[in-house]
């Protein structure tokens, strides 16, 4: 008893010490090193339940949702009562494609979760699953009704009234399908499928058999599978297939065309079929922009996105404005994937009370993505400059201020380290322009590099519903030009965005909240401000351009050598451009 008491002891005290390794490295954002850890701590004690739904989470922030839906779902079946794991299990099936699952868990969770969010979140999932299902039967059922003969319609119903659970239409259209289709055996196994779920044994016994006599060997292998690796029996039955009709009636009733087919495929979510039947209409009329834009979209859905993109950009060049304006925009959002060069520019001009003056900041940058080197490099261009430099040196001594008056050139790289945050570091010469002062040079070295995150939550601008948004930009930046300091800034806003109005115009309303500190303890470097502001996006600016005011209320951190009060107002307004070409 005593060896089985400290063997339990040994199993728990190795689970948590690998349970805590496996919660360090998630707080160091060390996702694999978390799941392998957390793996290990299961593998020493499988009851450990919140170390399971822990590494279910981490799988999902690092991408594995398959993974993650497996380990919900064992949560859920062990605890009835987790209603979270099981709106989790739910959420995860429909996003890996097992649509009748999470169709089901859904259901289950509206009518039966104790938690009123969870039912209130289950039953309007259920309806945003539920109703492309109905929808899609019904059109599926009128394409029958129109071309009887067309096997593709029977199956793509079938599937539809399969995943809605109507098992006996999938059935009967499964089996209409086969009889159209009789060479085709994989509607075999769907069709055995749903008839052992009506309760159809010896039927589905017999769609087994013939699959696994006449099938290829992968749907004999299937077949085999489903028959619990059983061999058909001499006396199972095979089903038979039905006298084709005579010619005359299929020609009566003409397929529906290969866009239409499409269309009705992607309608109801059969991302392969879609695929084949937009090909096959860019193959009868190549120059349906259409055809070439859904192609482009479908191709797109299933990840192709090379192809997606040439679609894209032919579809781009159509008459019709309509298709033309679409295509575009799915061409510039995944241009930028396969893009190895890029030029950004971007300017920042604006008026501050505090300064009694006009600044301006802008960059042109060049830059190359590269496939085999660690970082991109780029060639850049930058400008600073202000209206106010000359009147504020005298109180200013330095030219640590806020403005340096210089253009800059430089060669630089850059590294994406997540999708929101950047590393980058450039060197090369800025020119000093205007009136220079004694301790200045005009030609001087510059080297700046820093790490930058830029990140949104909420309803942003550029969305068609209103909503409260929150977006937040840190940036860490060394400059050799303010001898070799280090600042870090935190810029925060927070605020409503409104619908767009006055002809597409959009408004934000916000709250500002912003901190700035350096290394070396300079009270322009050090400061915290707060206040409120609004921004402007309208379709009359130029793409990417939108305009900004705030009023905030200032206070230096640090005094020493301040020329300033220790406290200030600040009034600024001004317009931030950005453009990206390909």
């Amino acid at each position: 008893m005593t060896a089985i008491v400290l063997l339990a002891l040994l199993i728990a005290s190795s689970a948590a010490e690998e349970a805590d390794r496996g919660y360090a490295a998630l707080r160091a954002g060390q996702y694999d090193a978390a799941v392998a850890a957390f793996e290990r701590a299961l593998e020493a004690d499988p009851g450990l339940r919140h170390v399971r739904k822990d590494l279910a989470y981490t799988l999902l922030r690092r991408g594995d949702r398959e993974a993650a839906r497996d380990h919900f779902d064992r949560l859920r079946r062990e605890d009835p009562g987790d209603e979270q794991s099981a709106l989790e299990y739910a959420f995860l099936c429909y996003e890996t494609r097992r649509v009748q699952e999470a169709r089901r868990a859904f259901h289950m969770l509206r009518l039966a979760a104790k938690q009123e969010a969870v039912r209130r979140t289950a039953a309007e999932a259920f309806e945003n699953v539920d109703r492309p299902l109905r929808e899609g039967i019904e059109r599926w059922s009128e394409a029958v009704r129109r071309a009887p003969q067309q096997w593709s319609a029977h199956e793509e119903l079938a599937q539809l009234a399969e995943m809605r659970d109507e098992l006996a239409l999938a059935a009967e259209h499964y089996e209409l399908a086969w009889k159209l289709r009789p060479q085709k055996h994989e509607l075999l196994l769907r069709l055995a499928r749903v008839w052992r779920e009506l309760g159809r044994e010896d039927q589905a016994r017999a769609a087994l058999a013939t699959a696994w006599k006449h099938g290829s060997t992968r749907v004999s292998e299937q077949a085999r599978e489903m028959m619990q690796g059983e061999l058909p029996r001499a006396e199972d039955a095979v089903l038979a297939v039905a006298a084709p009709p005579p010619q005359e009636t299929v020609l009566a009733a003409a397929p529906l065309p290969a866009l239409e087919m499409g269309e009705r495929s992607l309608a109801g979510s059969y991302l392969n079929d879609a695929y084949r039947y937009f090909r096959k209409a860019v193959e009868e009329e190549p120059d349906n922009a259409r055809a070439q834009y859904l192609l482009g979209v479908t191709a797109n859905l299933l990840q192709r996105d090379e192809e997606a993109l040439r679609w894209f950009a032919r579809a781009r060049r159509s008459d019709d404005a309509a298709i033309a304006a679409r295509a575009q925009e799915g061409y510039l959002a995944l241009k930028p994937k396969f893009s190895r060069f890029t030029t950004d520019l971007w300017a920042i001009p604006f008026y501050s009370s505090r300064w009694q003056g006009a600044f301006a900041y802008g960059q042109v940058k060049g830059q190359w993505r590269t496939r085999h080197l660690p970082v991109n490099p780029y060639v850049s261009l930058r400008f600073v400059g202000d209206s106010a430099g000359g009147r504020q040196a005298a109180k200013a001594l330095l030219p640590l201020y806020l403005s340096e008056k210089s253009v800059i050139a430089a060669a630089g790289a850059s590294r994406v380290l997540h999708p929101t945050t950047f590393a980058w570091f450039e060197a090369g010469r800025s020119w000093a322009y205007g009136e220079q002062r004694f301790y200045e040079e005009r030609w001087r070295w510059d080297a700046r590099g820093g790490v930058s995150l830029l990140k949104g939550w909420g309803r942003l601008a550029g969305g068609r519903e209103p909503g409260r948004f929150h977006e937040v930009n840190v940036d860490g930046v060394y400059a050799s030009r303010f001898r070799h300091n280090m600042l870090v800034y935190a810029q925060n806003r927070t605020g409503y965005t409104f619908a767009p109005a006055l002809g597409g115009t959009q408004w934000q309303a916000y709250a500002v909240w912003n901190a700035t500190v350096d290394r070396r303890g300079e009270y322009w470097g050090n400061f915290v401000e707060a206040g409120f502001g609004v921004r402007l996006h309208s379709p009359s600016l130029p793409q990417g351009m939108s305009w900004r005011a705030e009023f905030v209320r200032g206070a230096h951190l640090r005094n020493e050598s301040n020329p300033w009060a220790a406290n200030y107002w600040d009034f600024r307004t001004g317009i931030w451009y950005a453009r990206t070409r390909y």
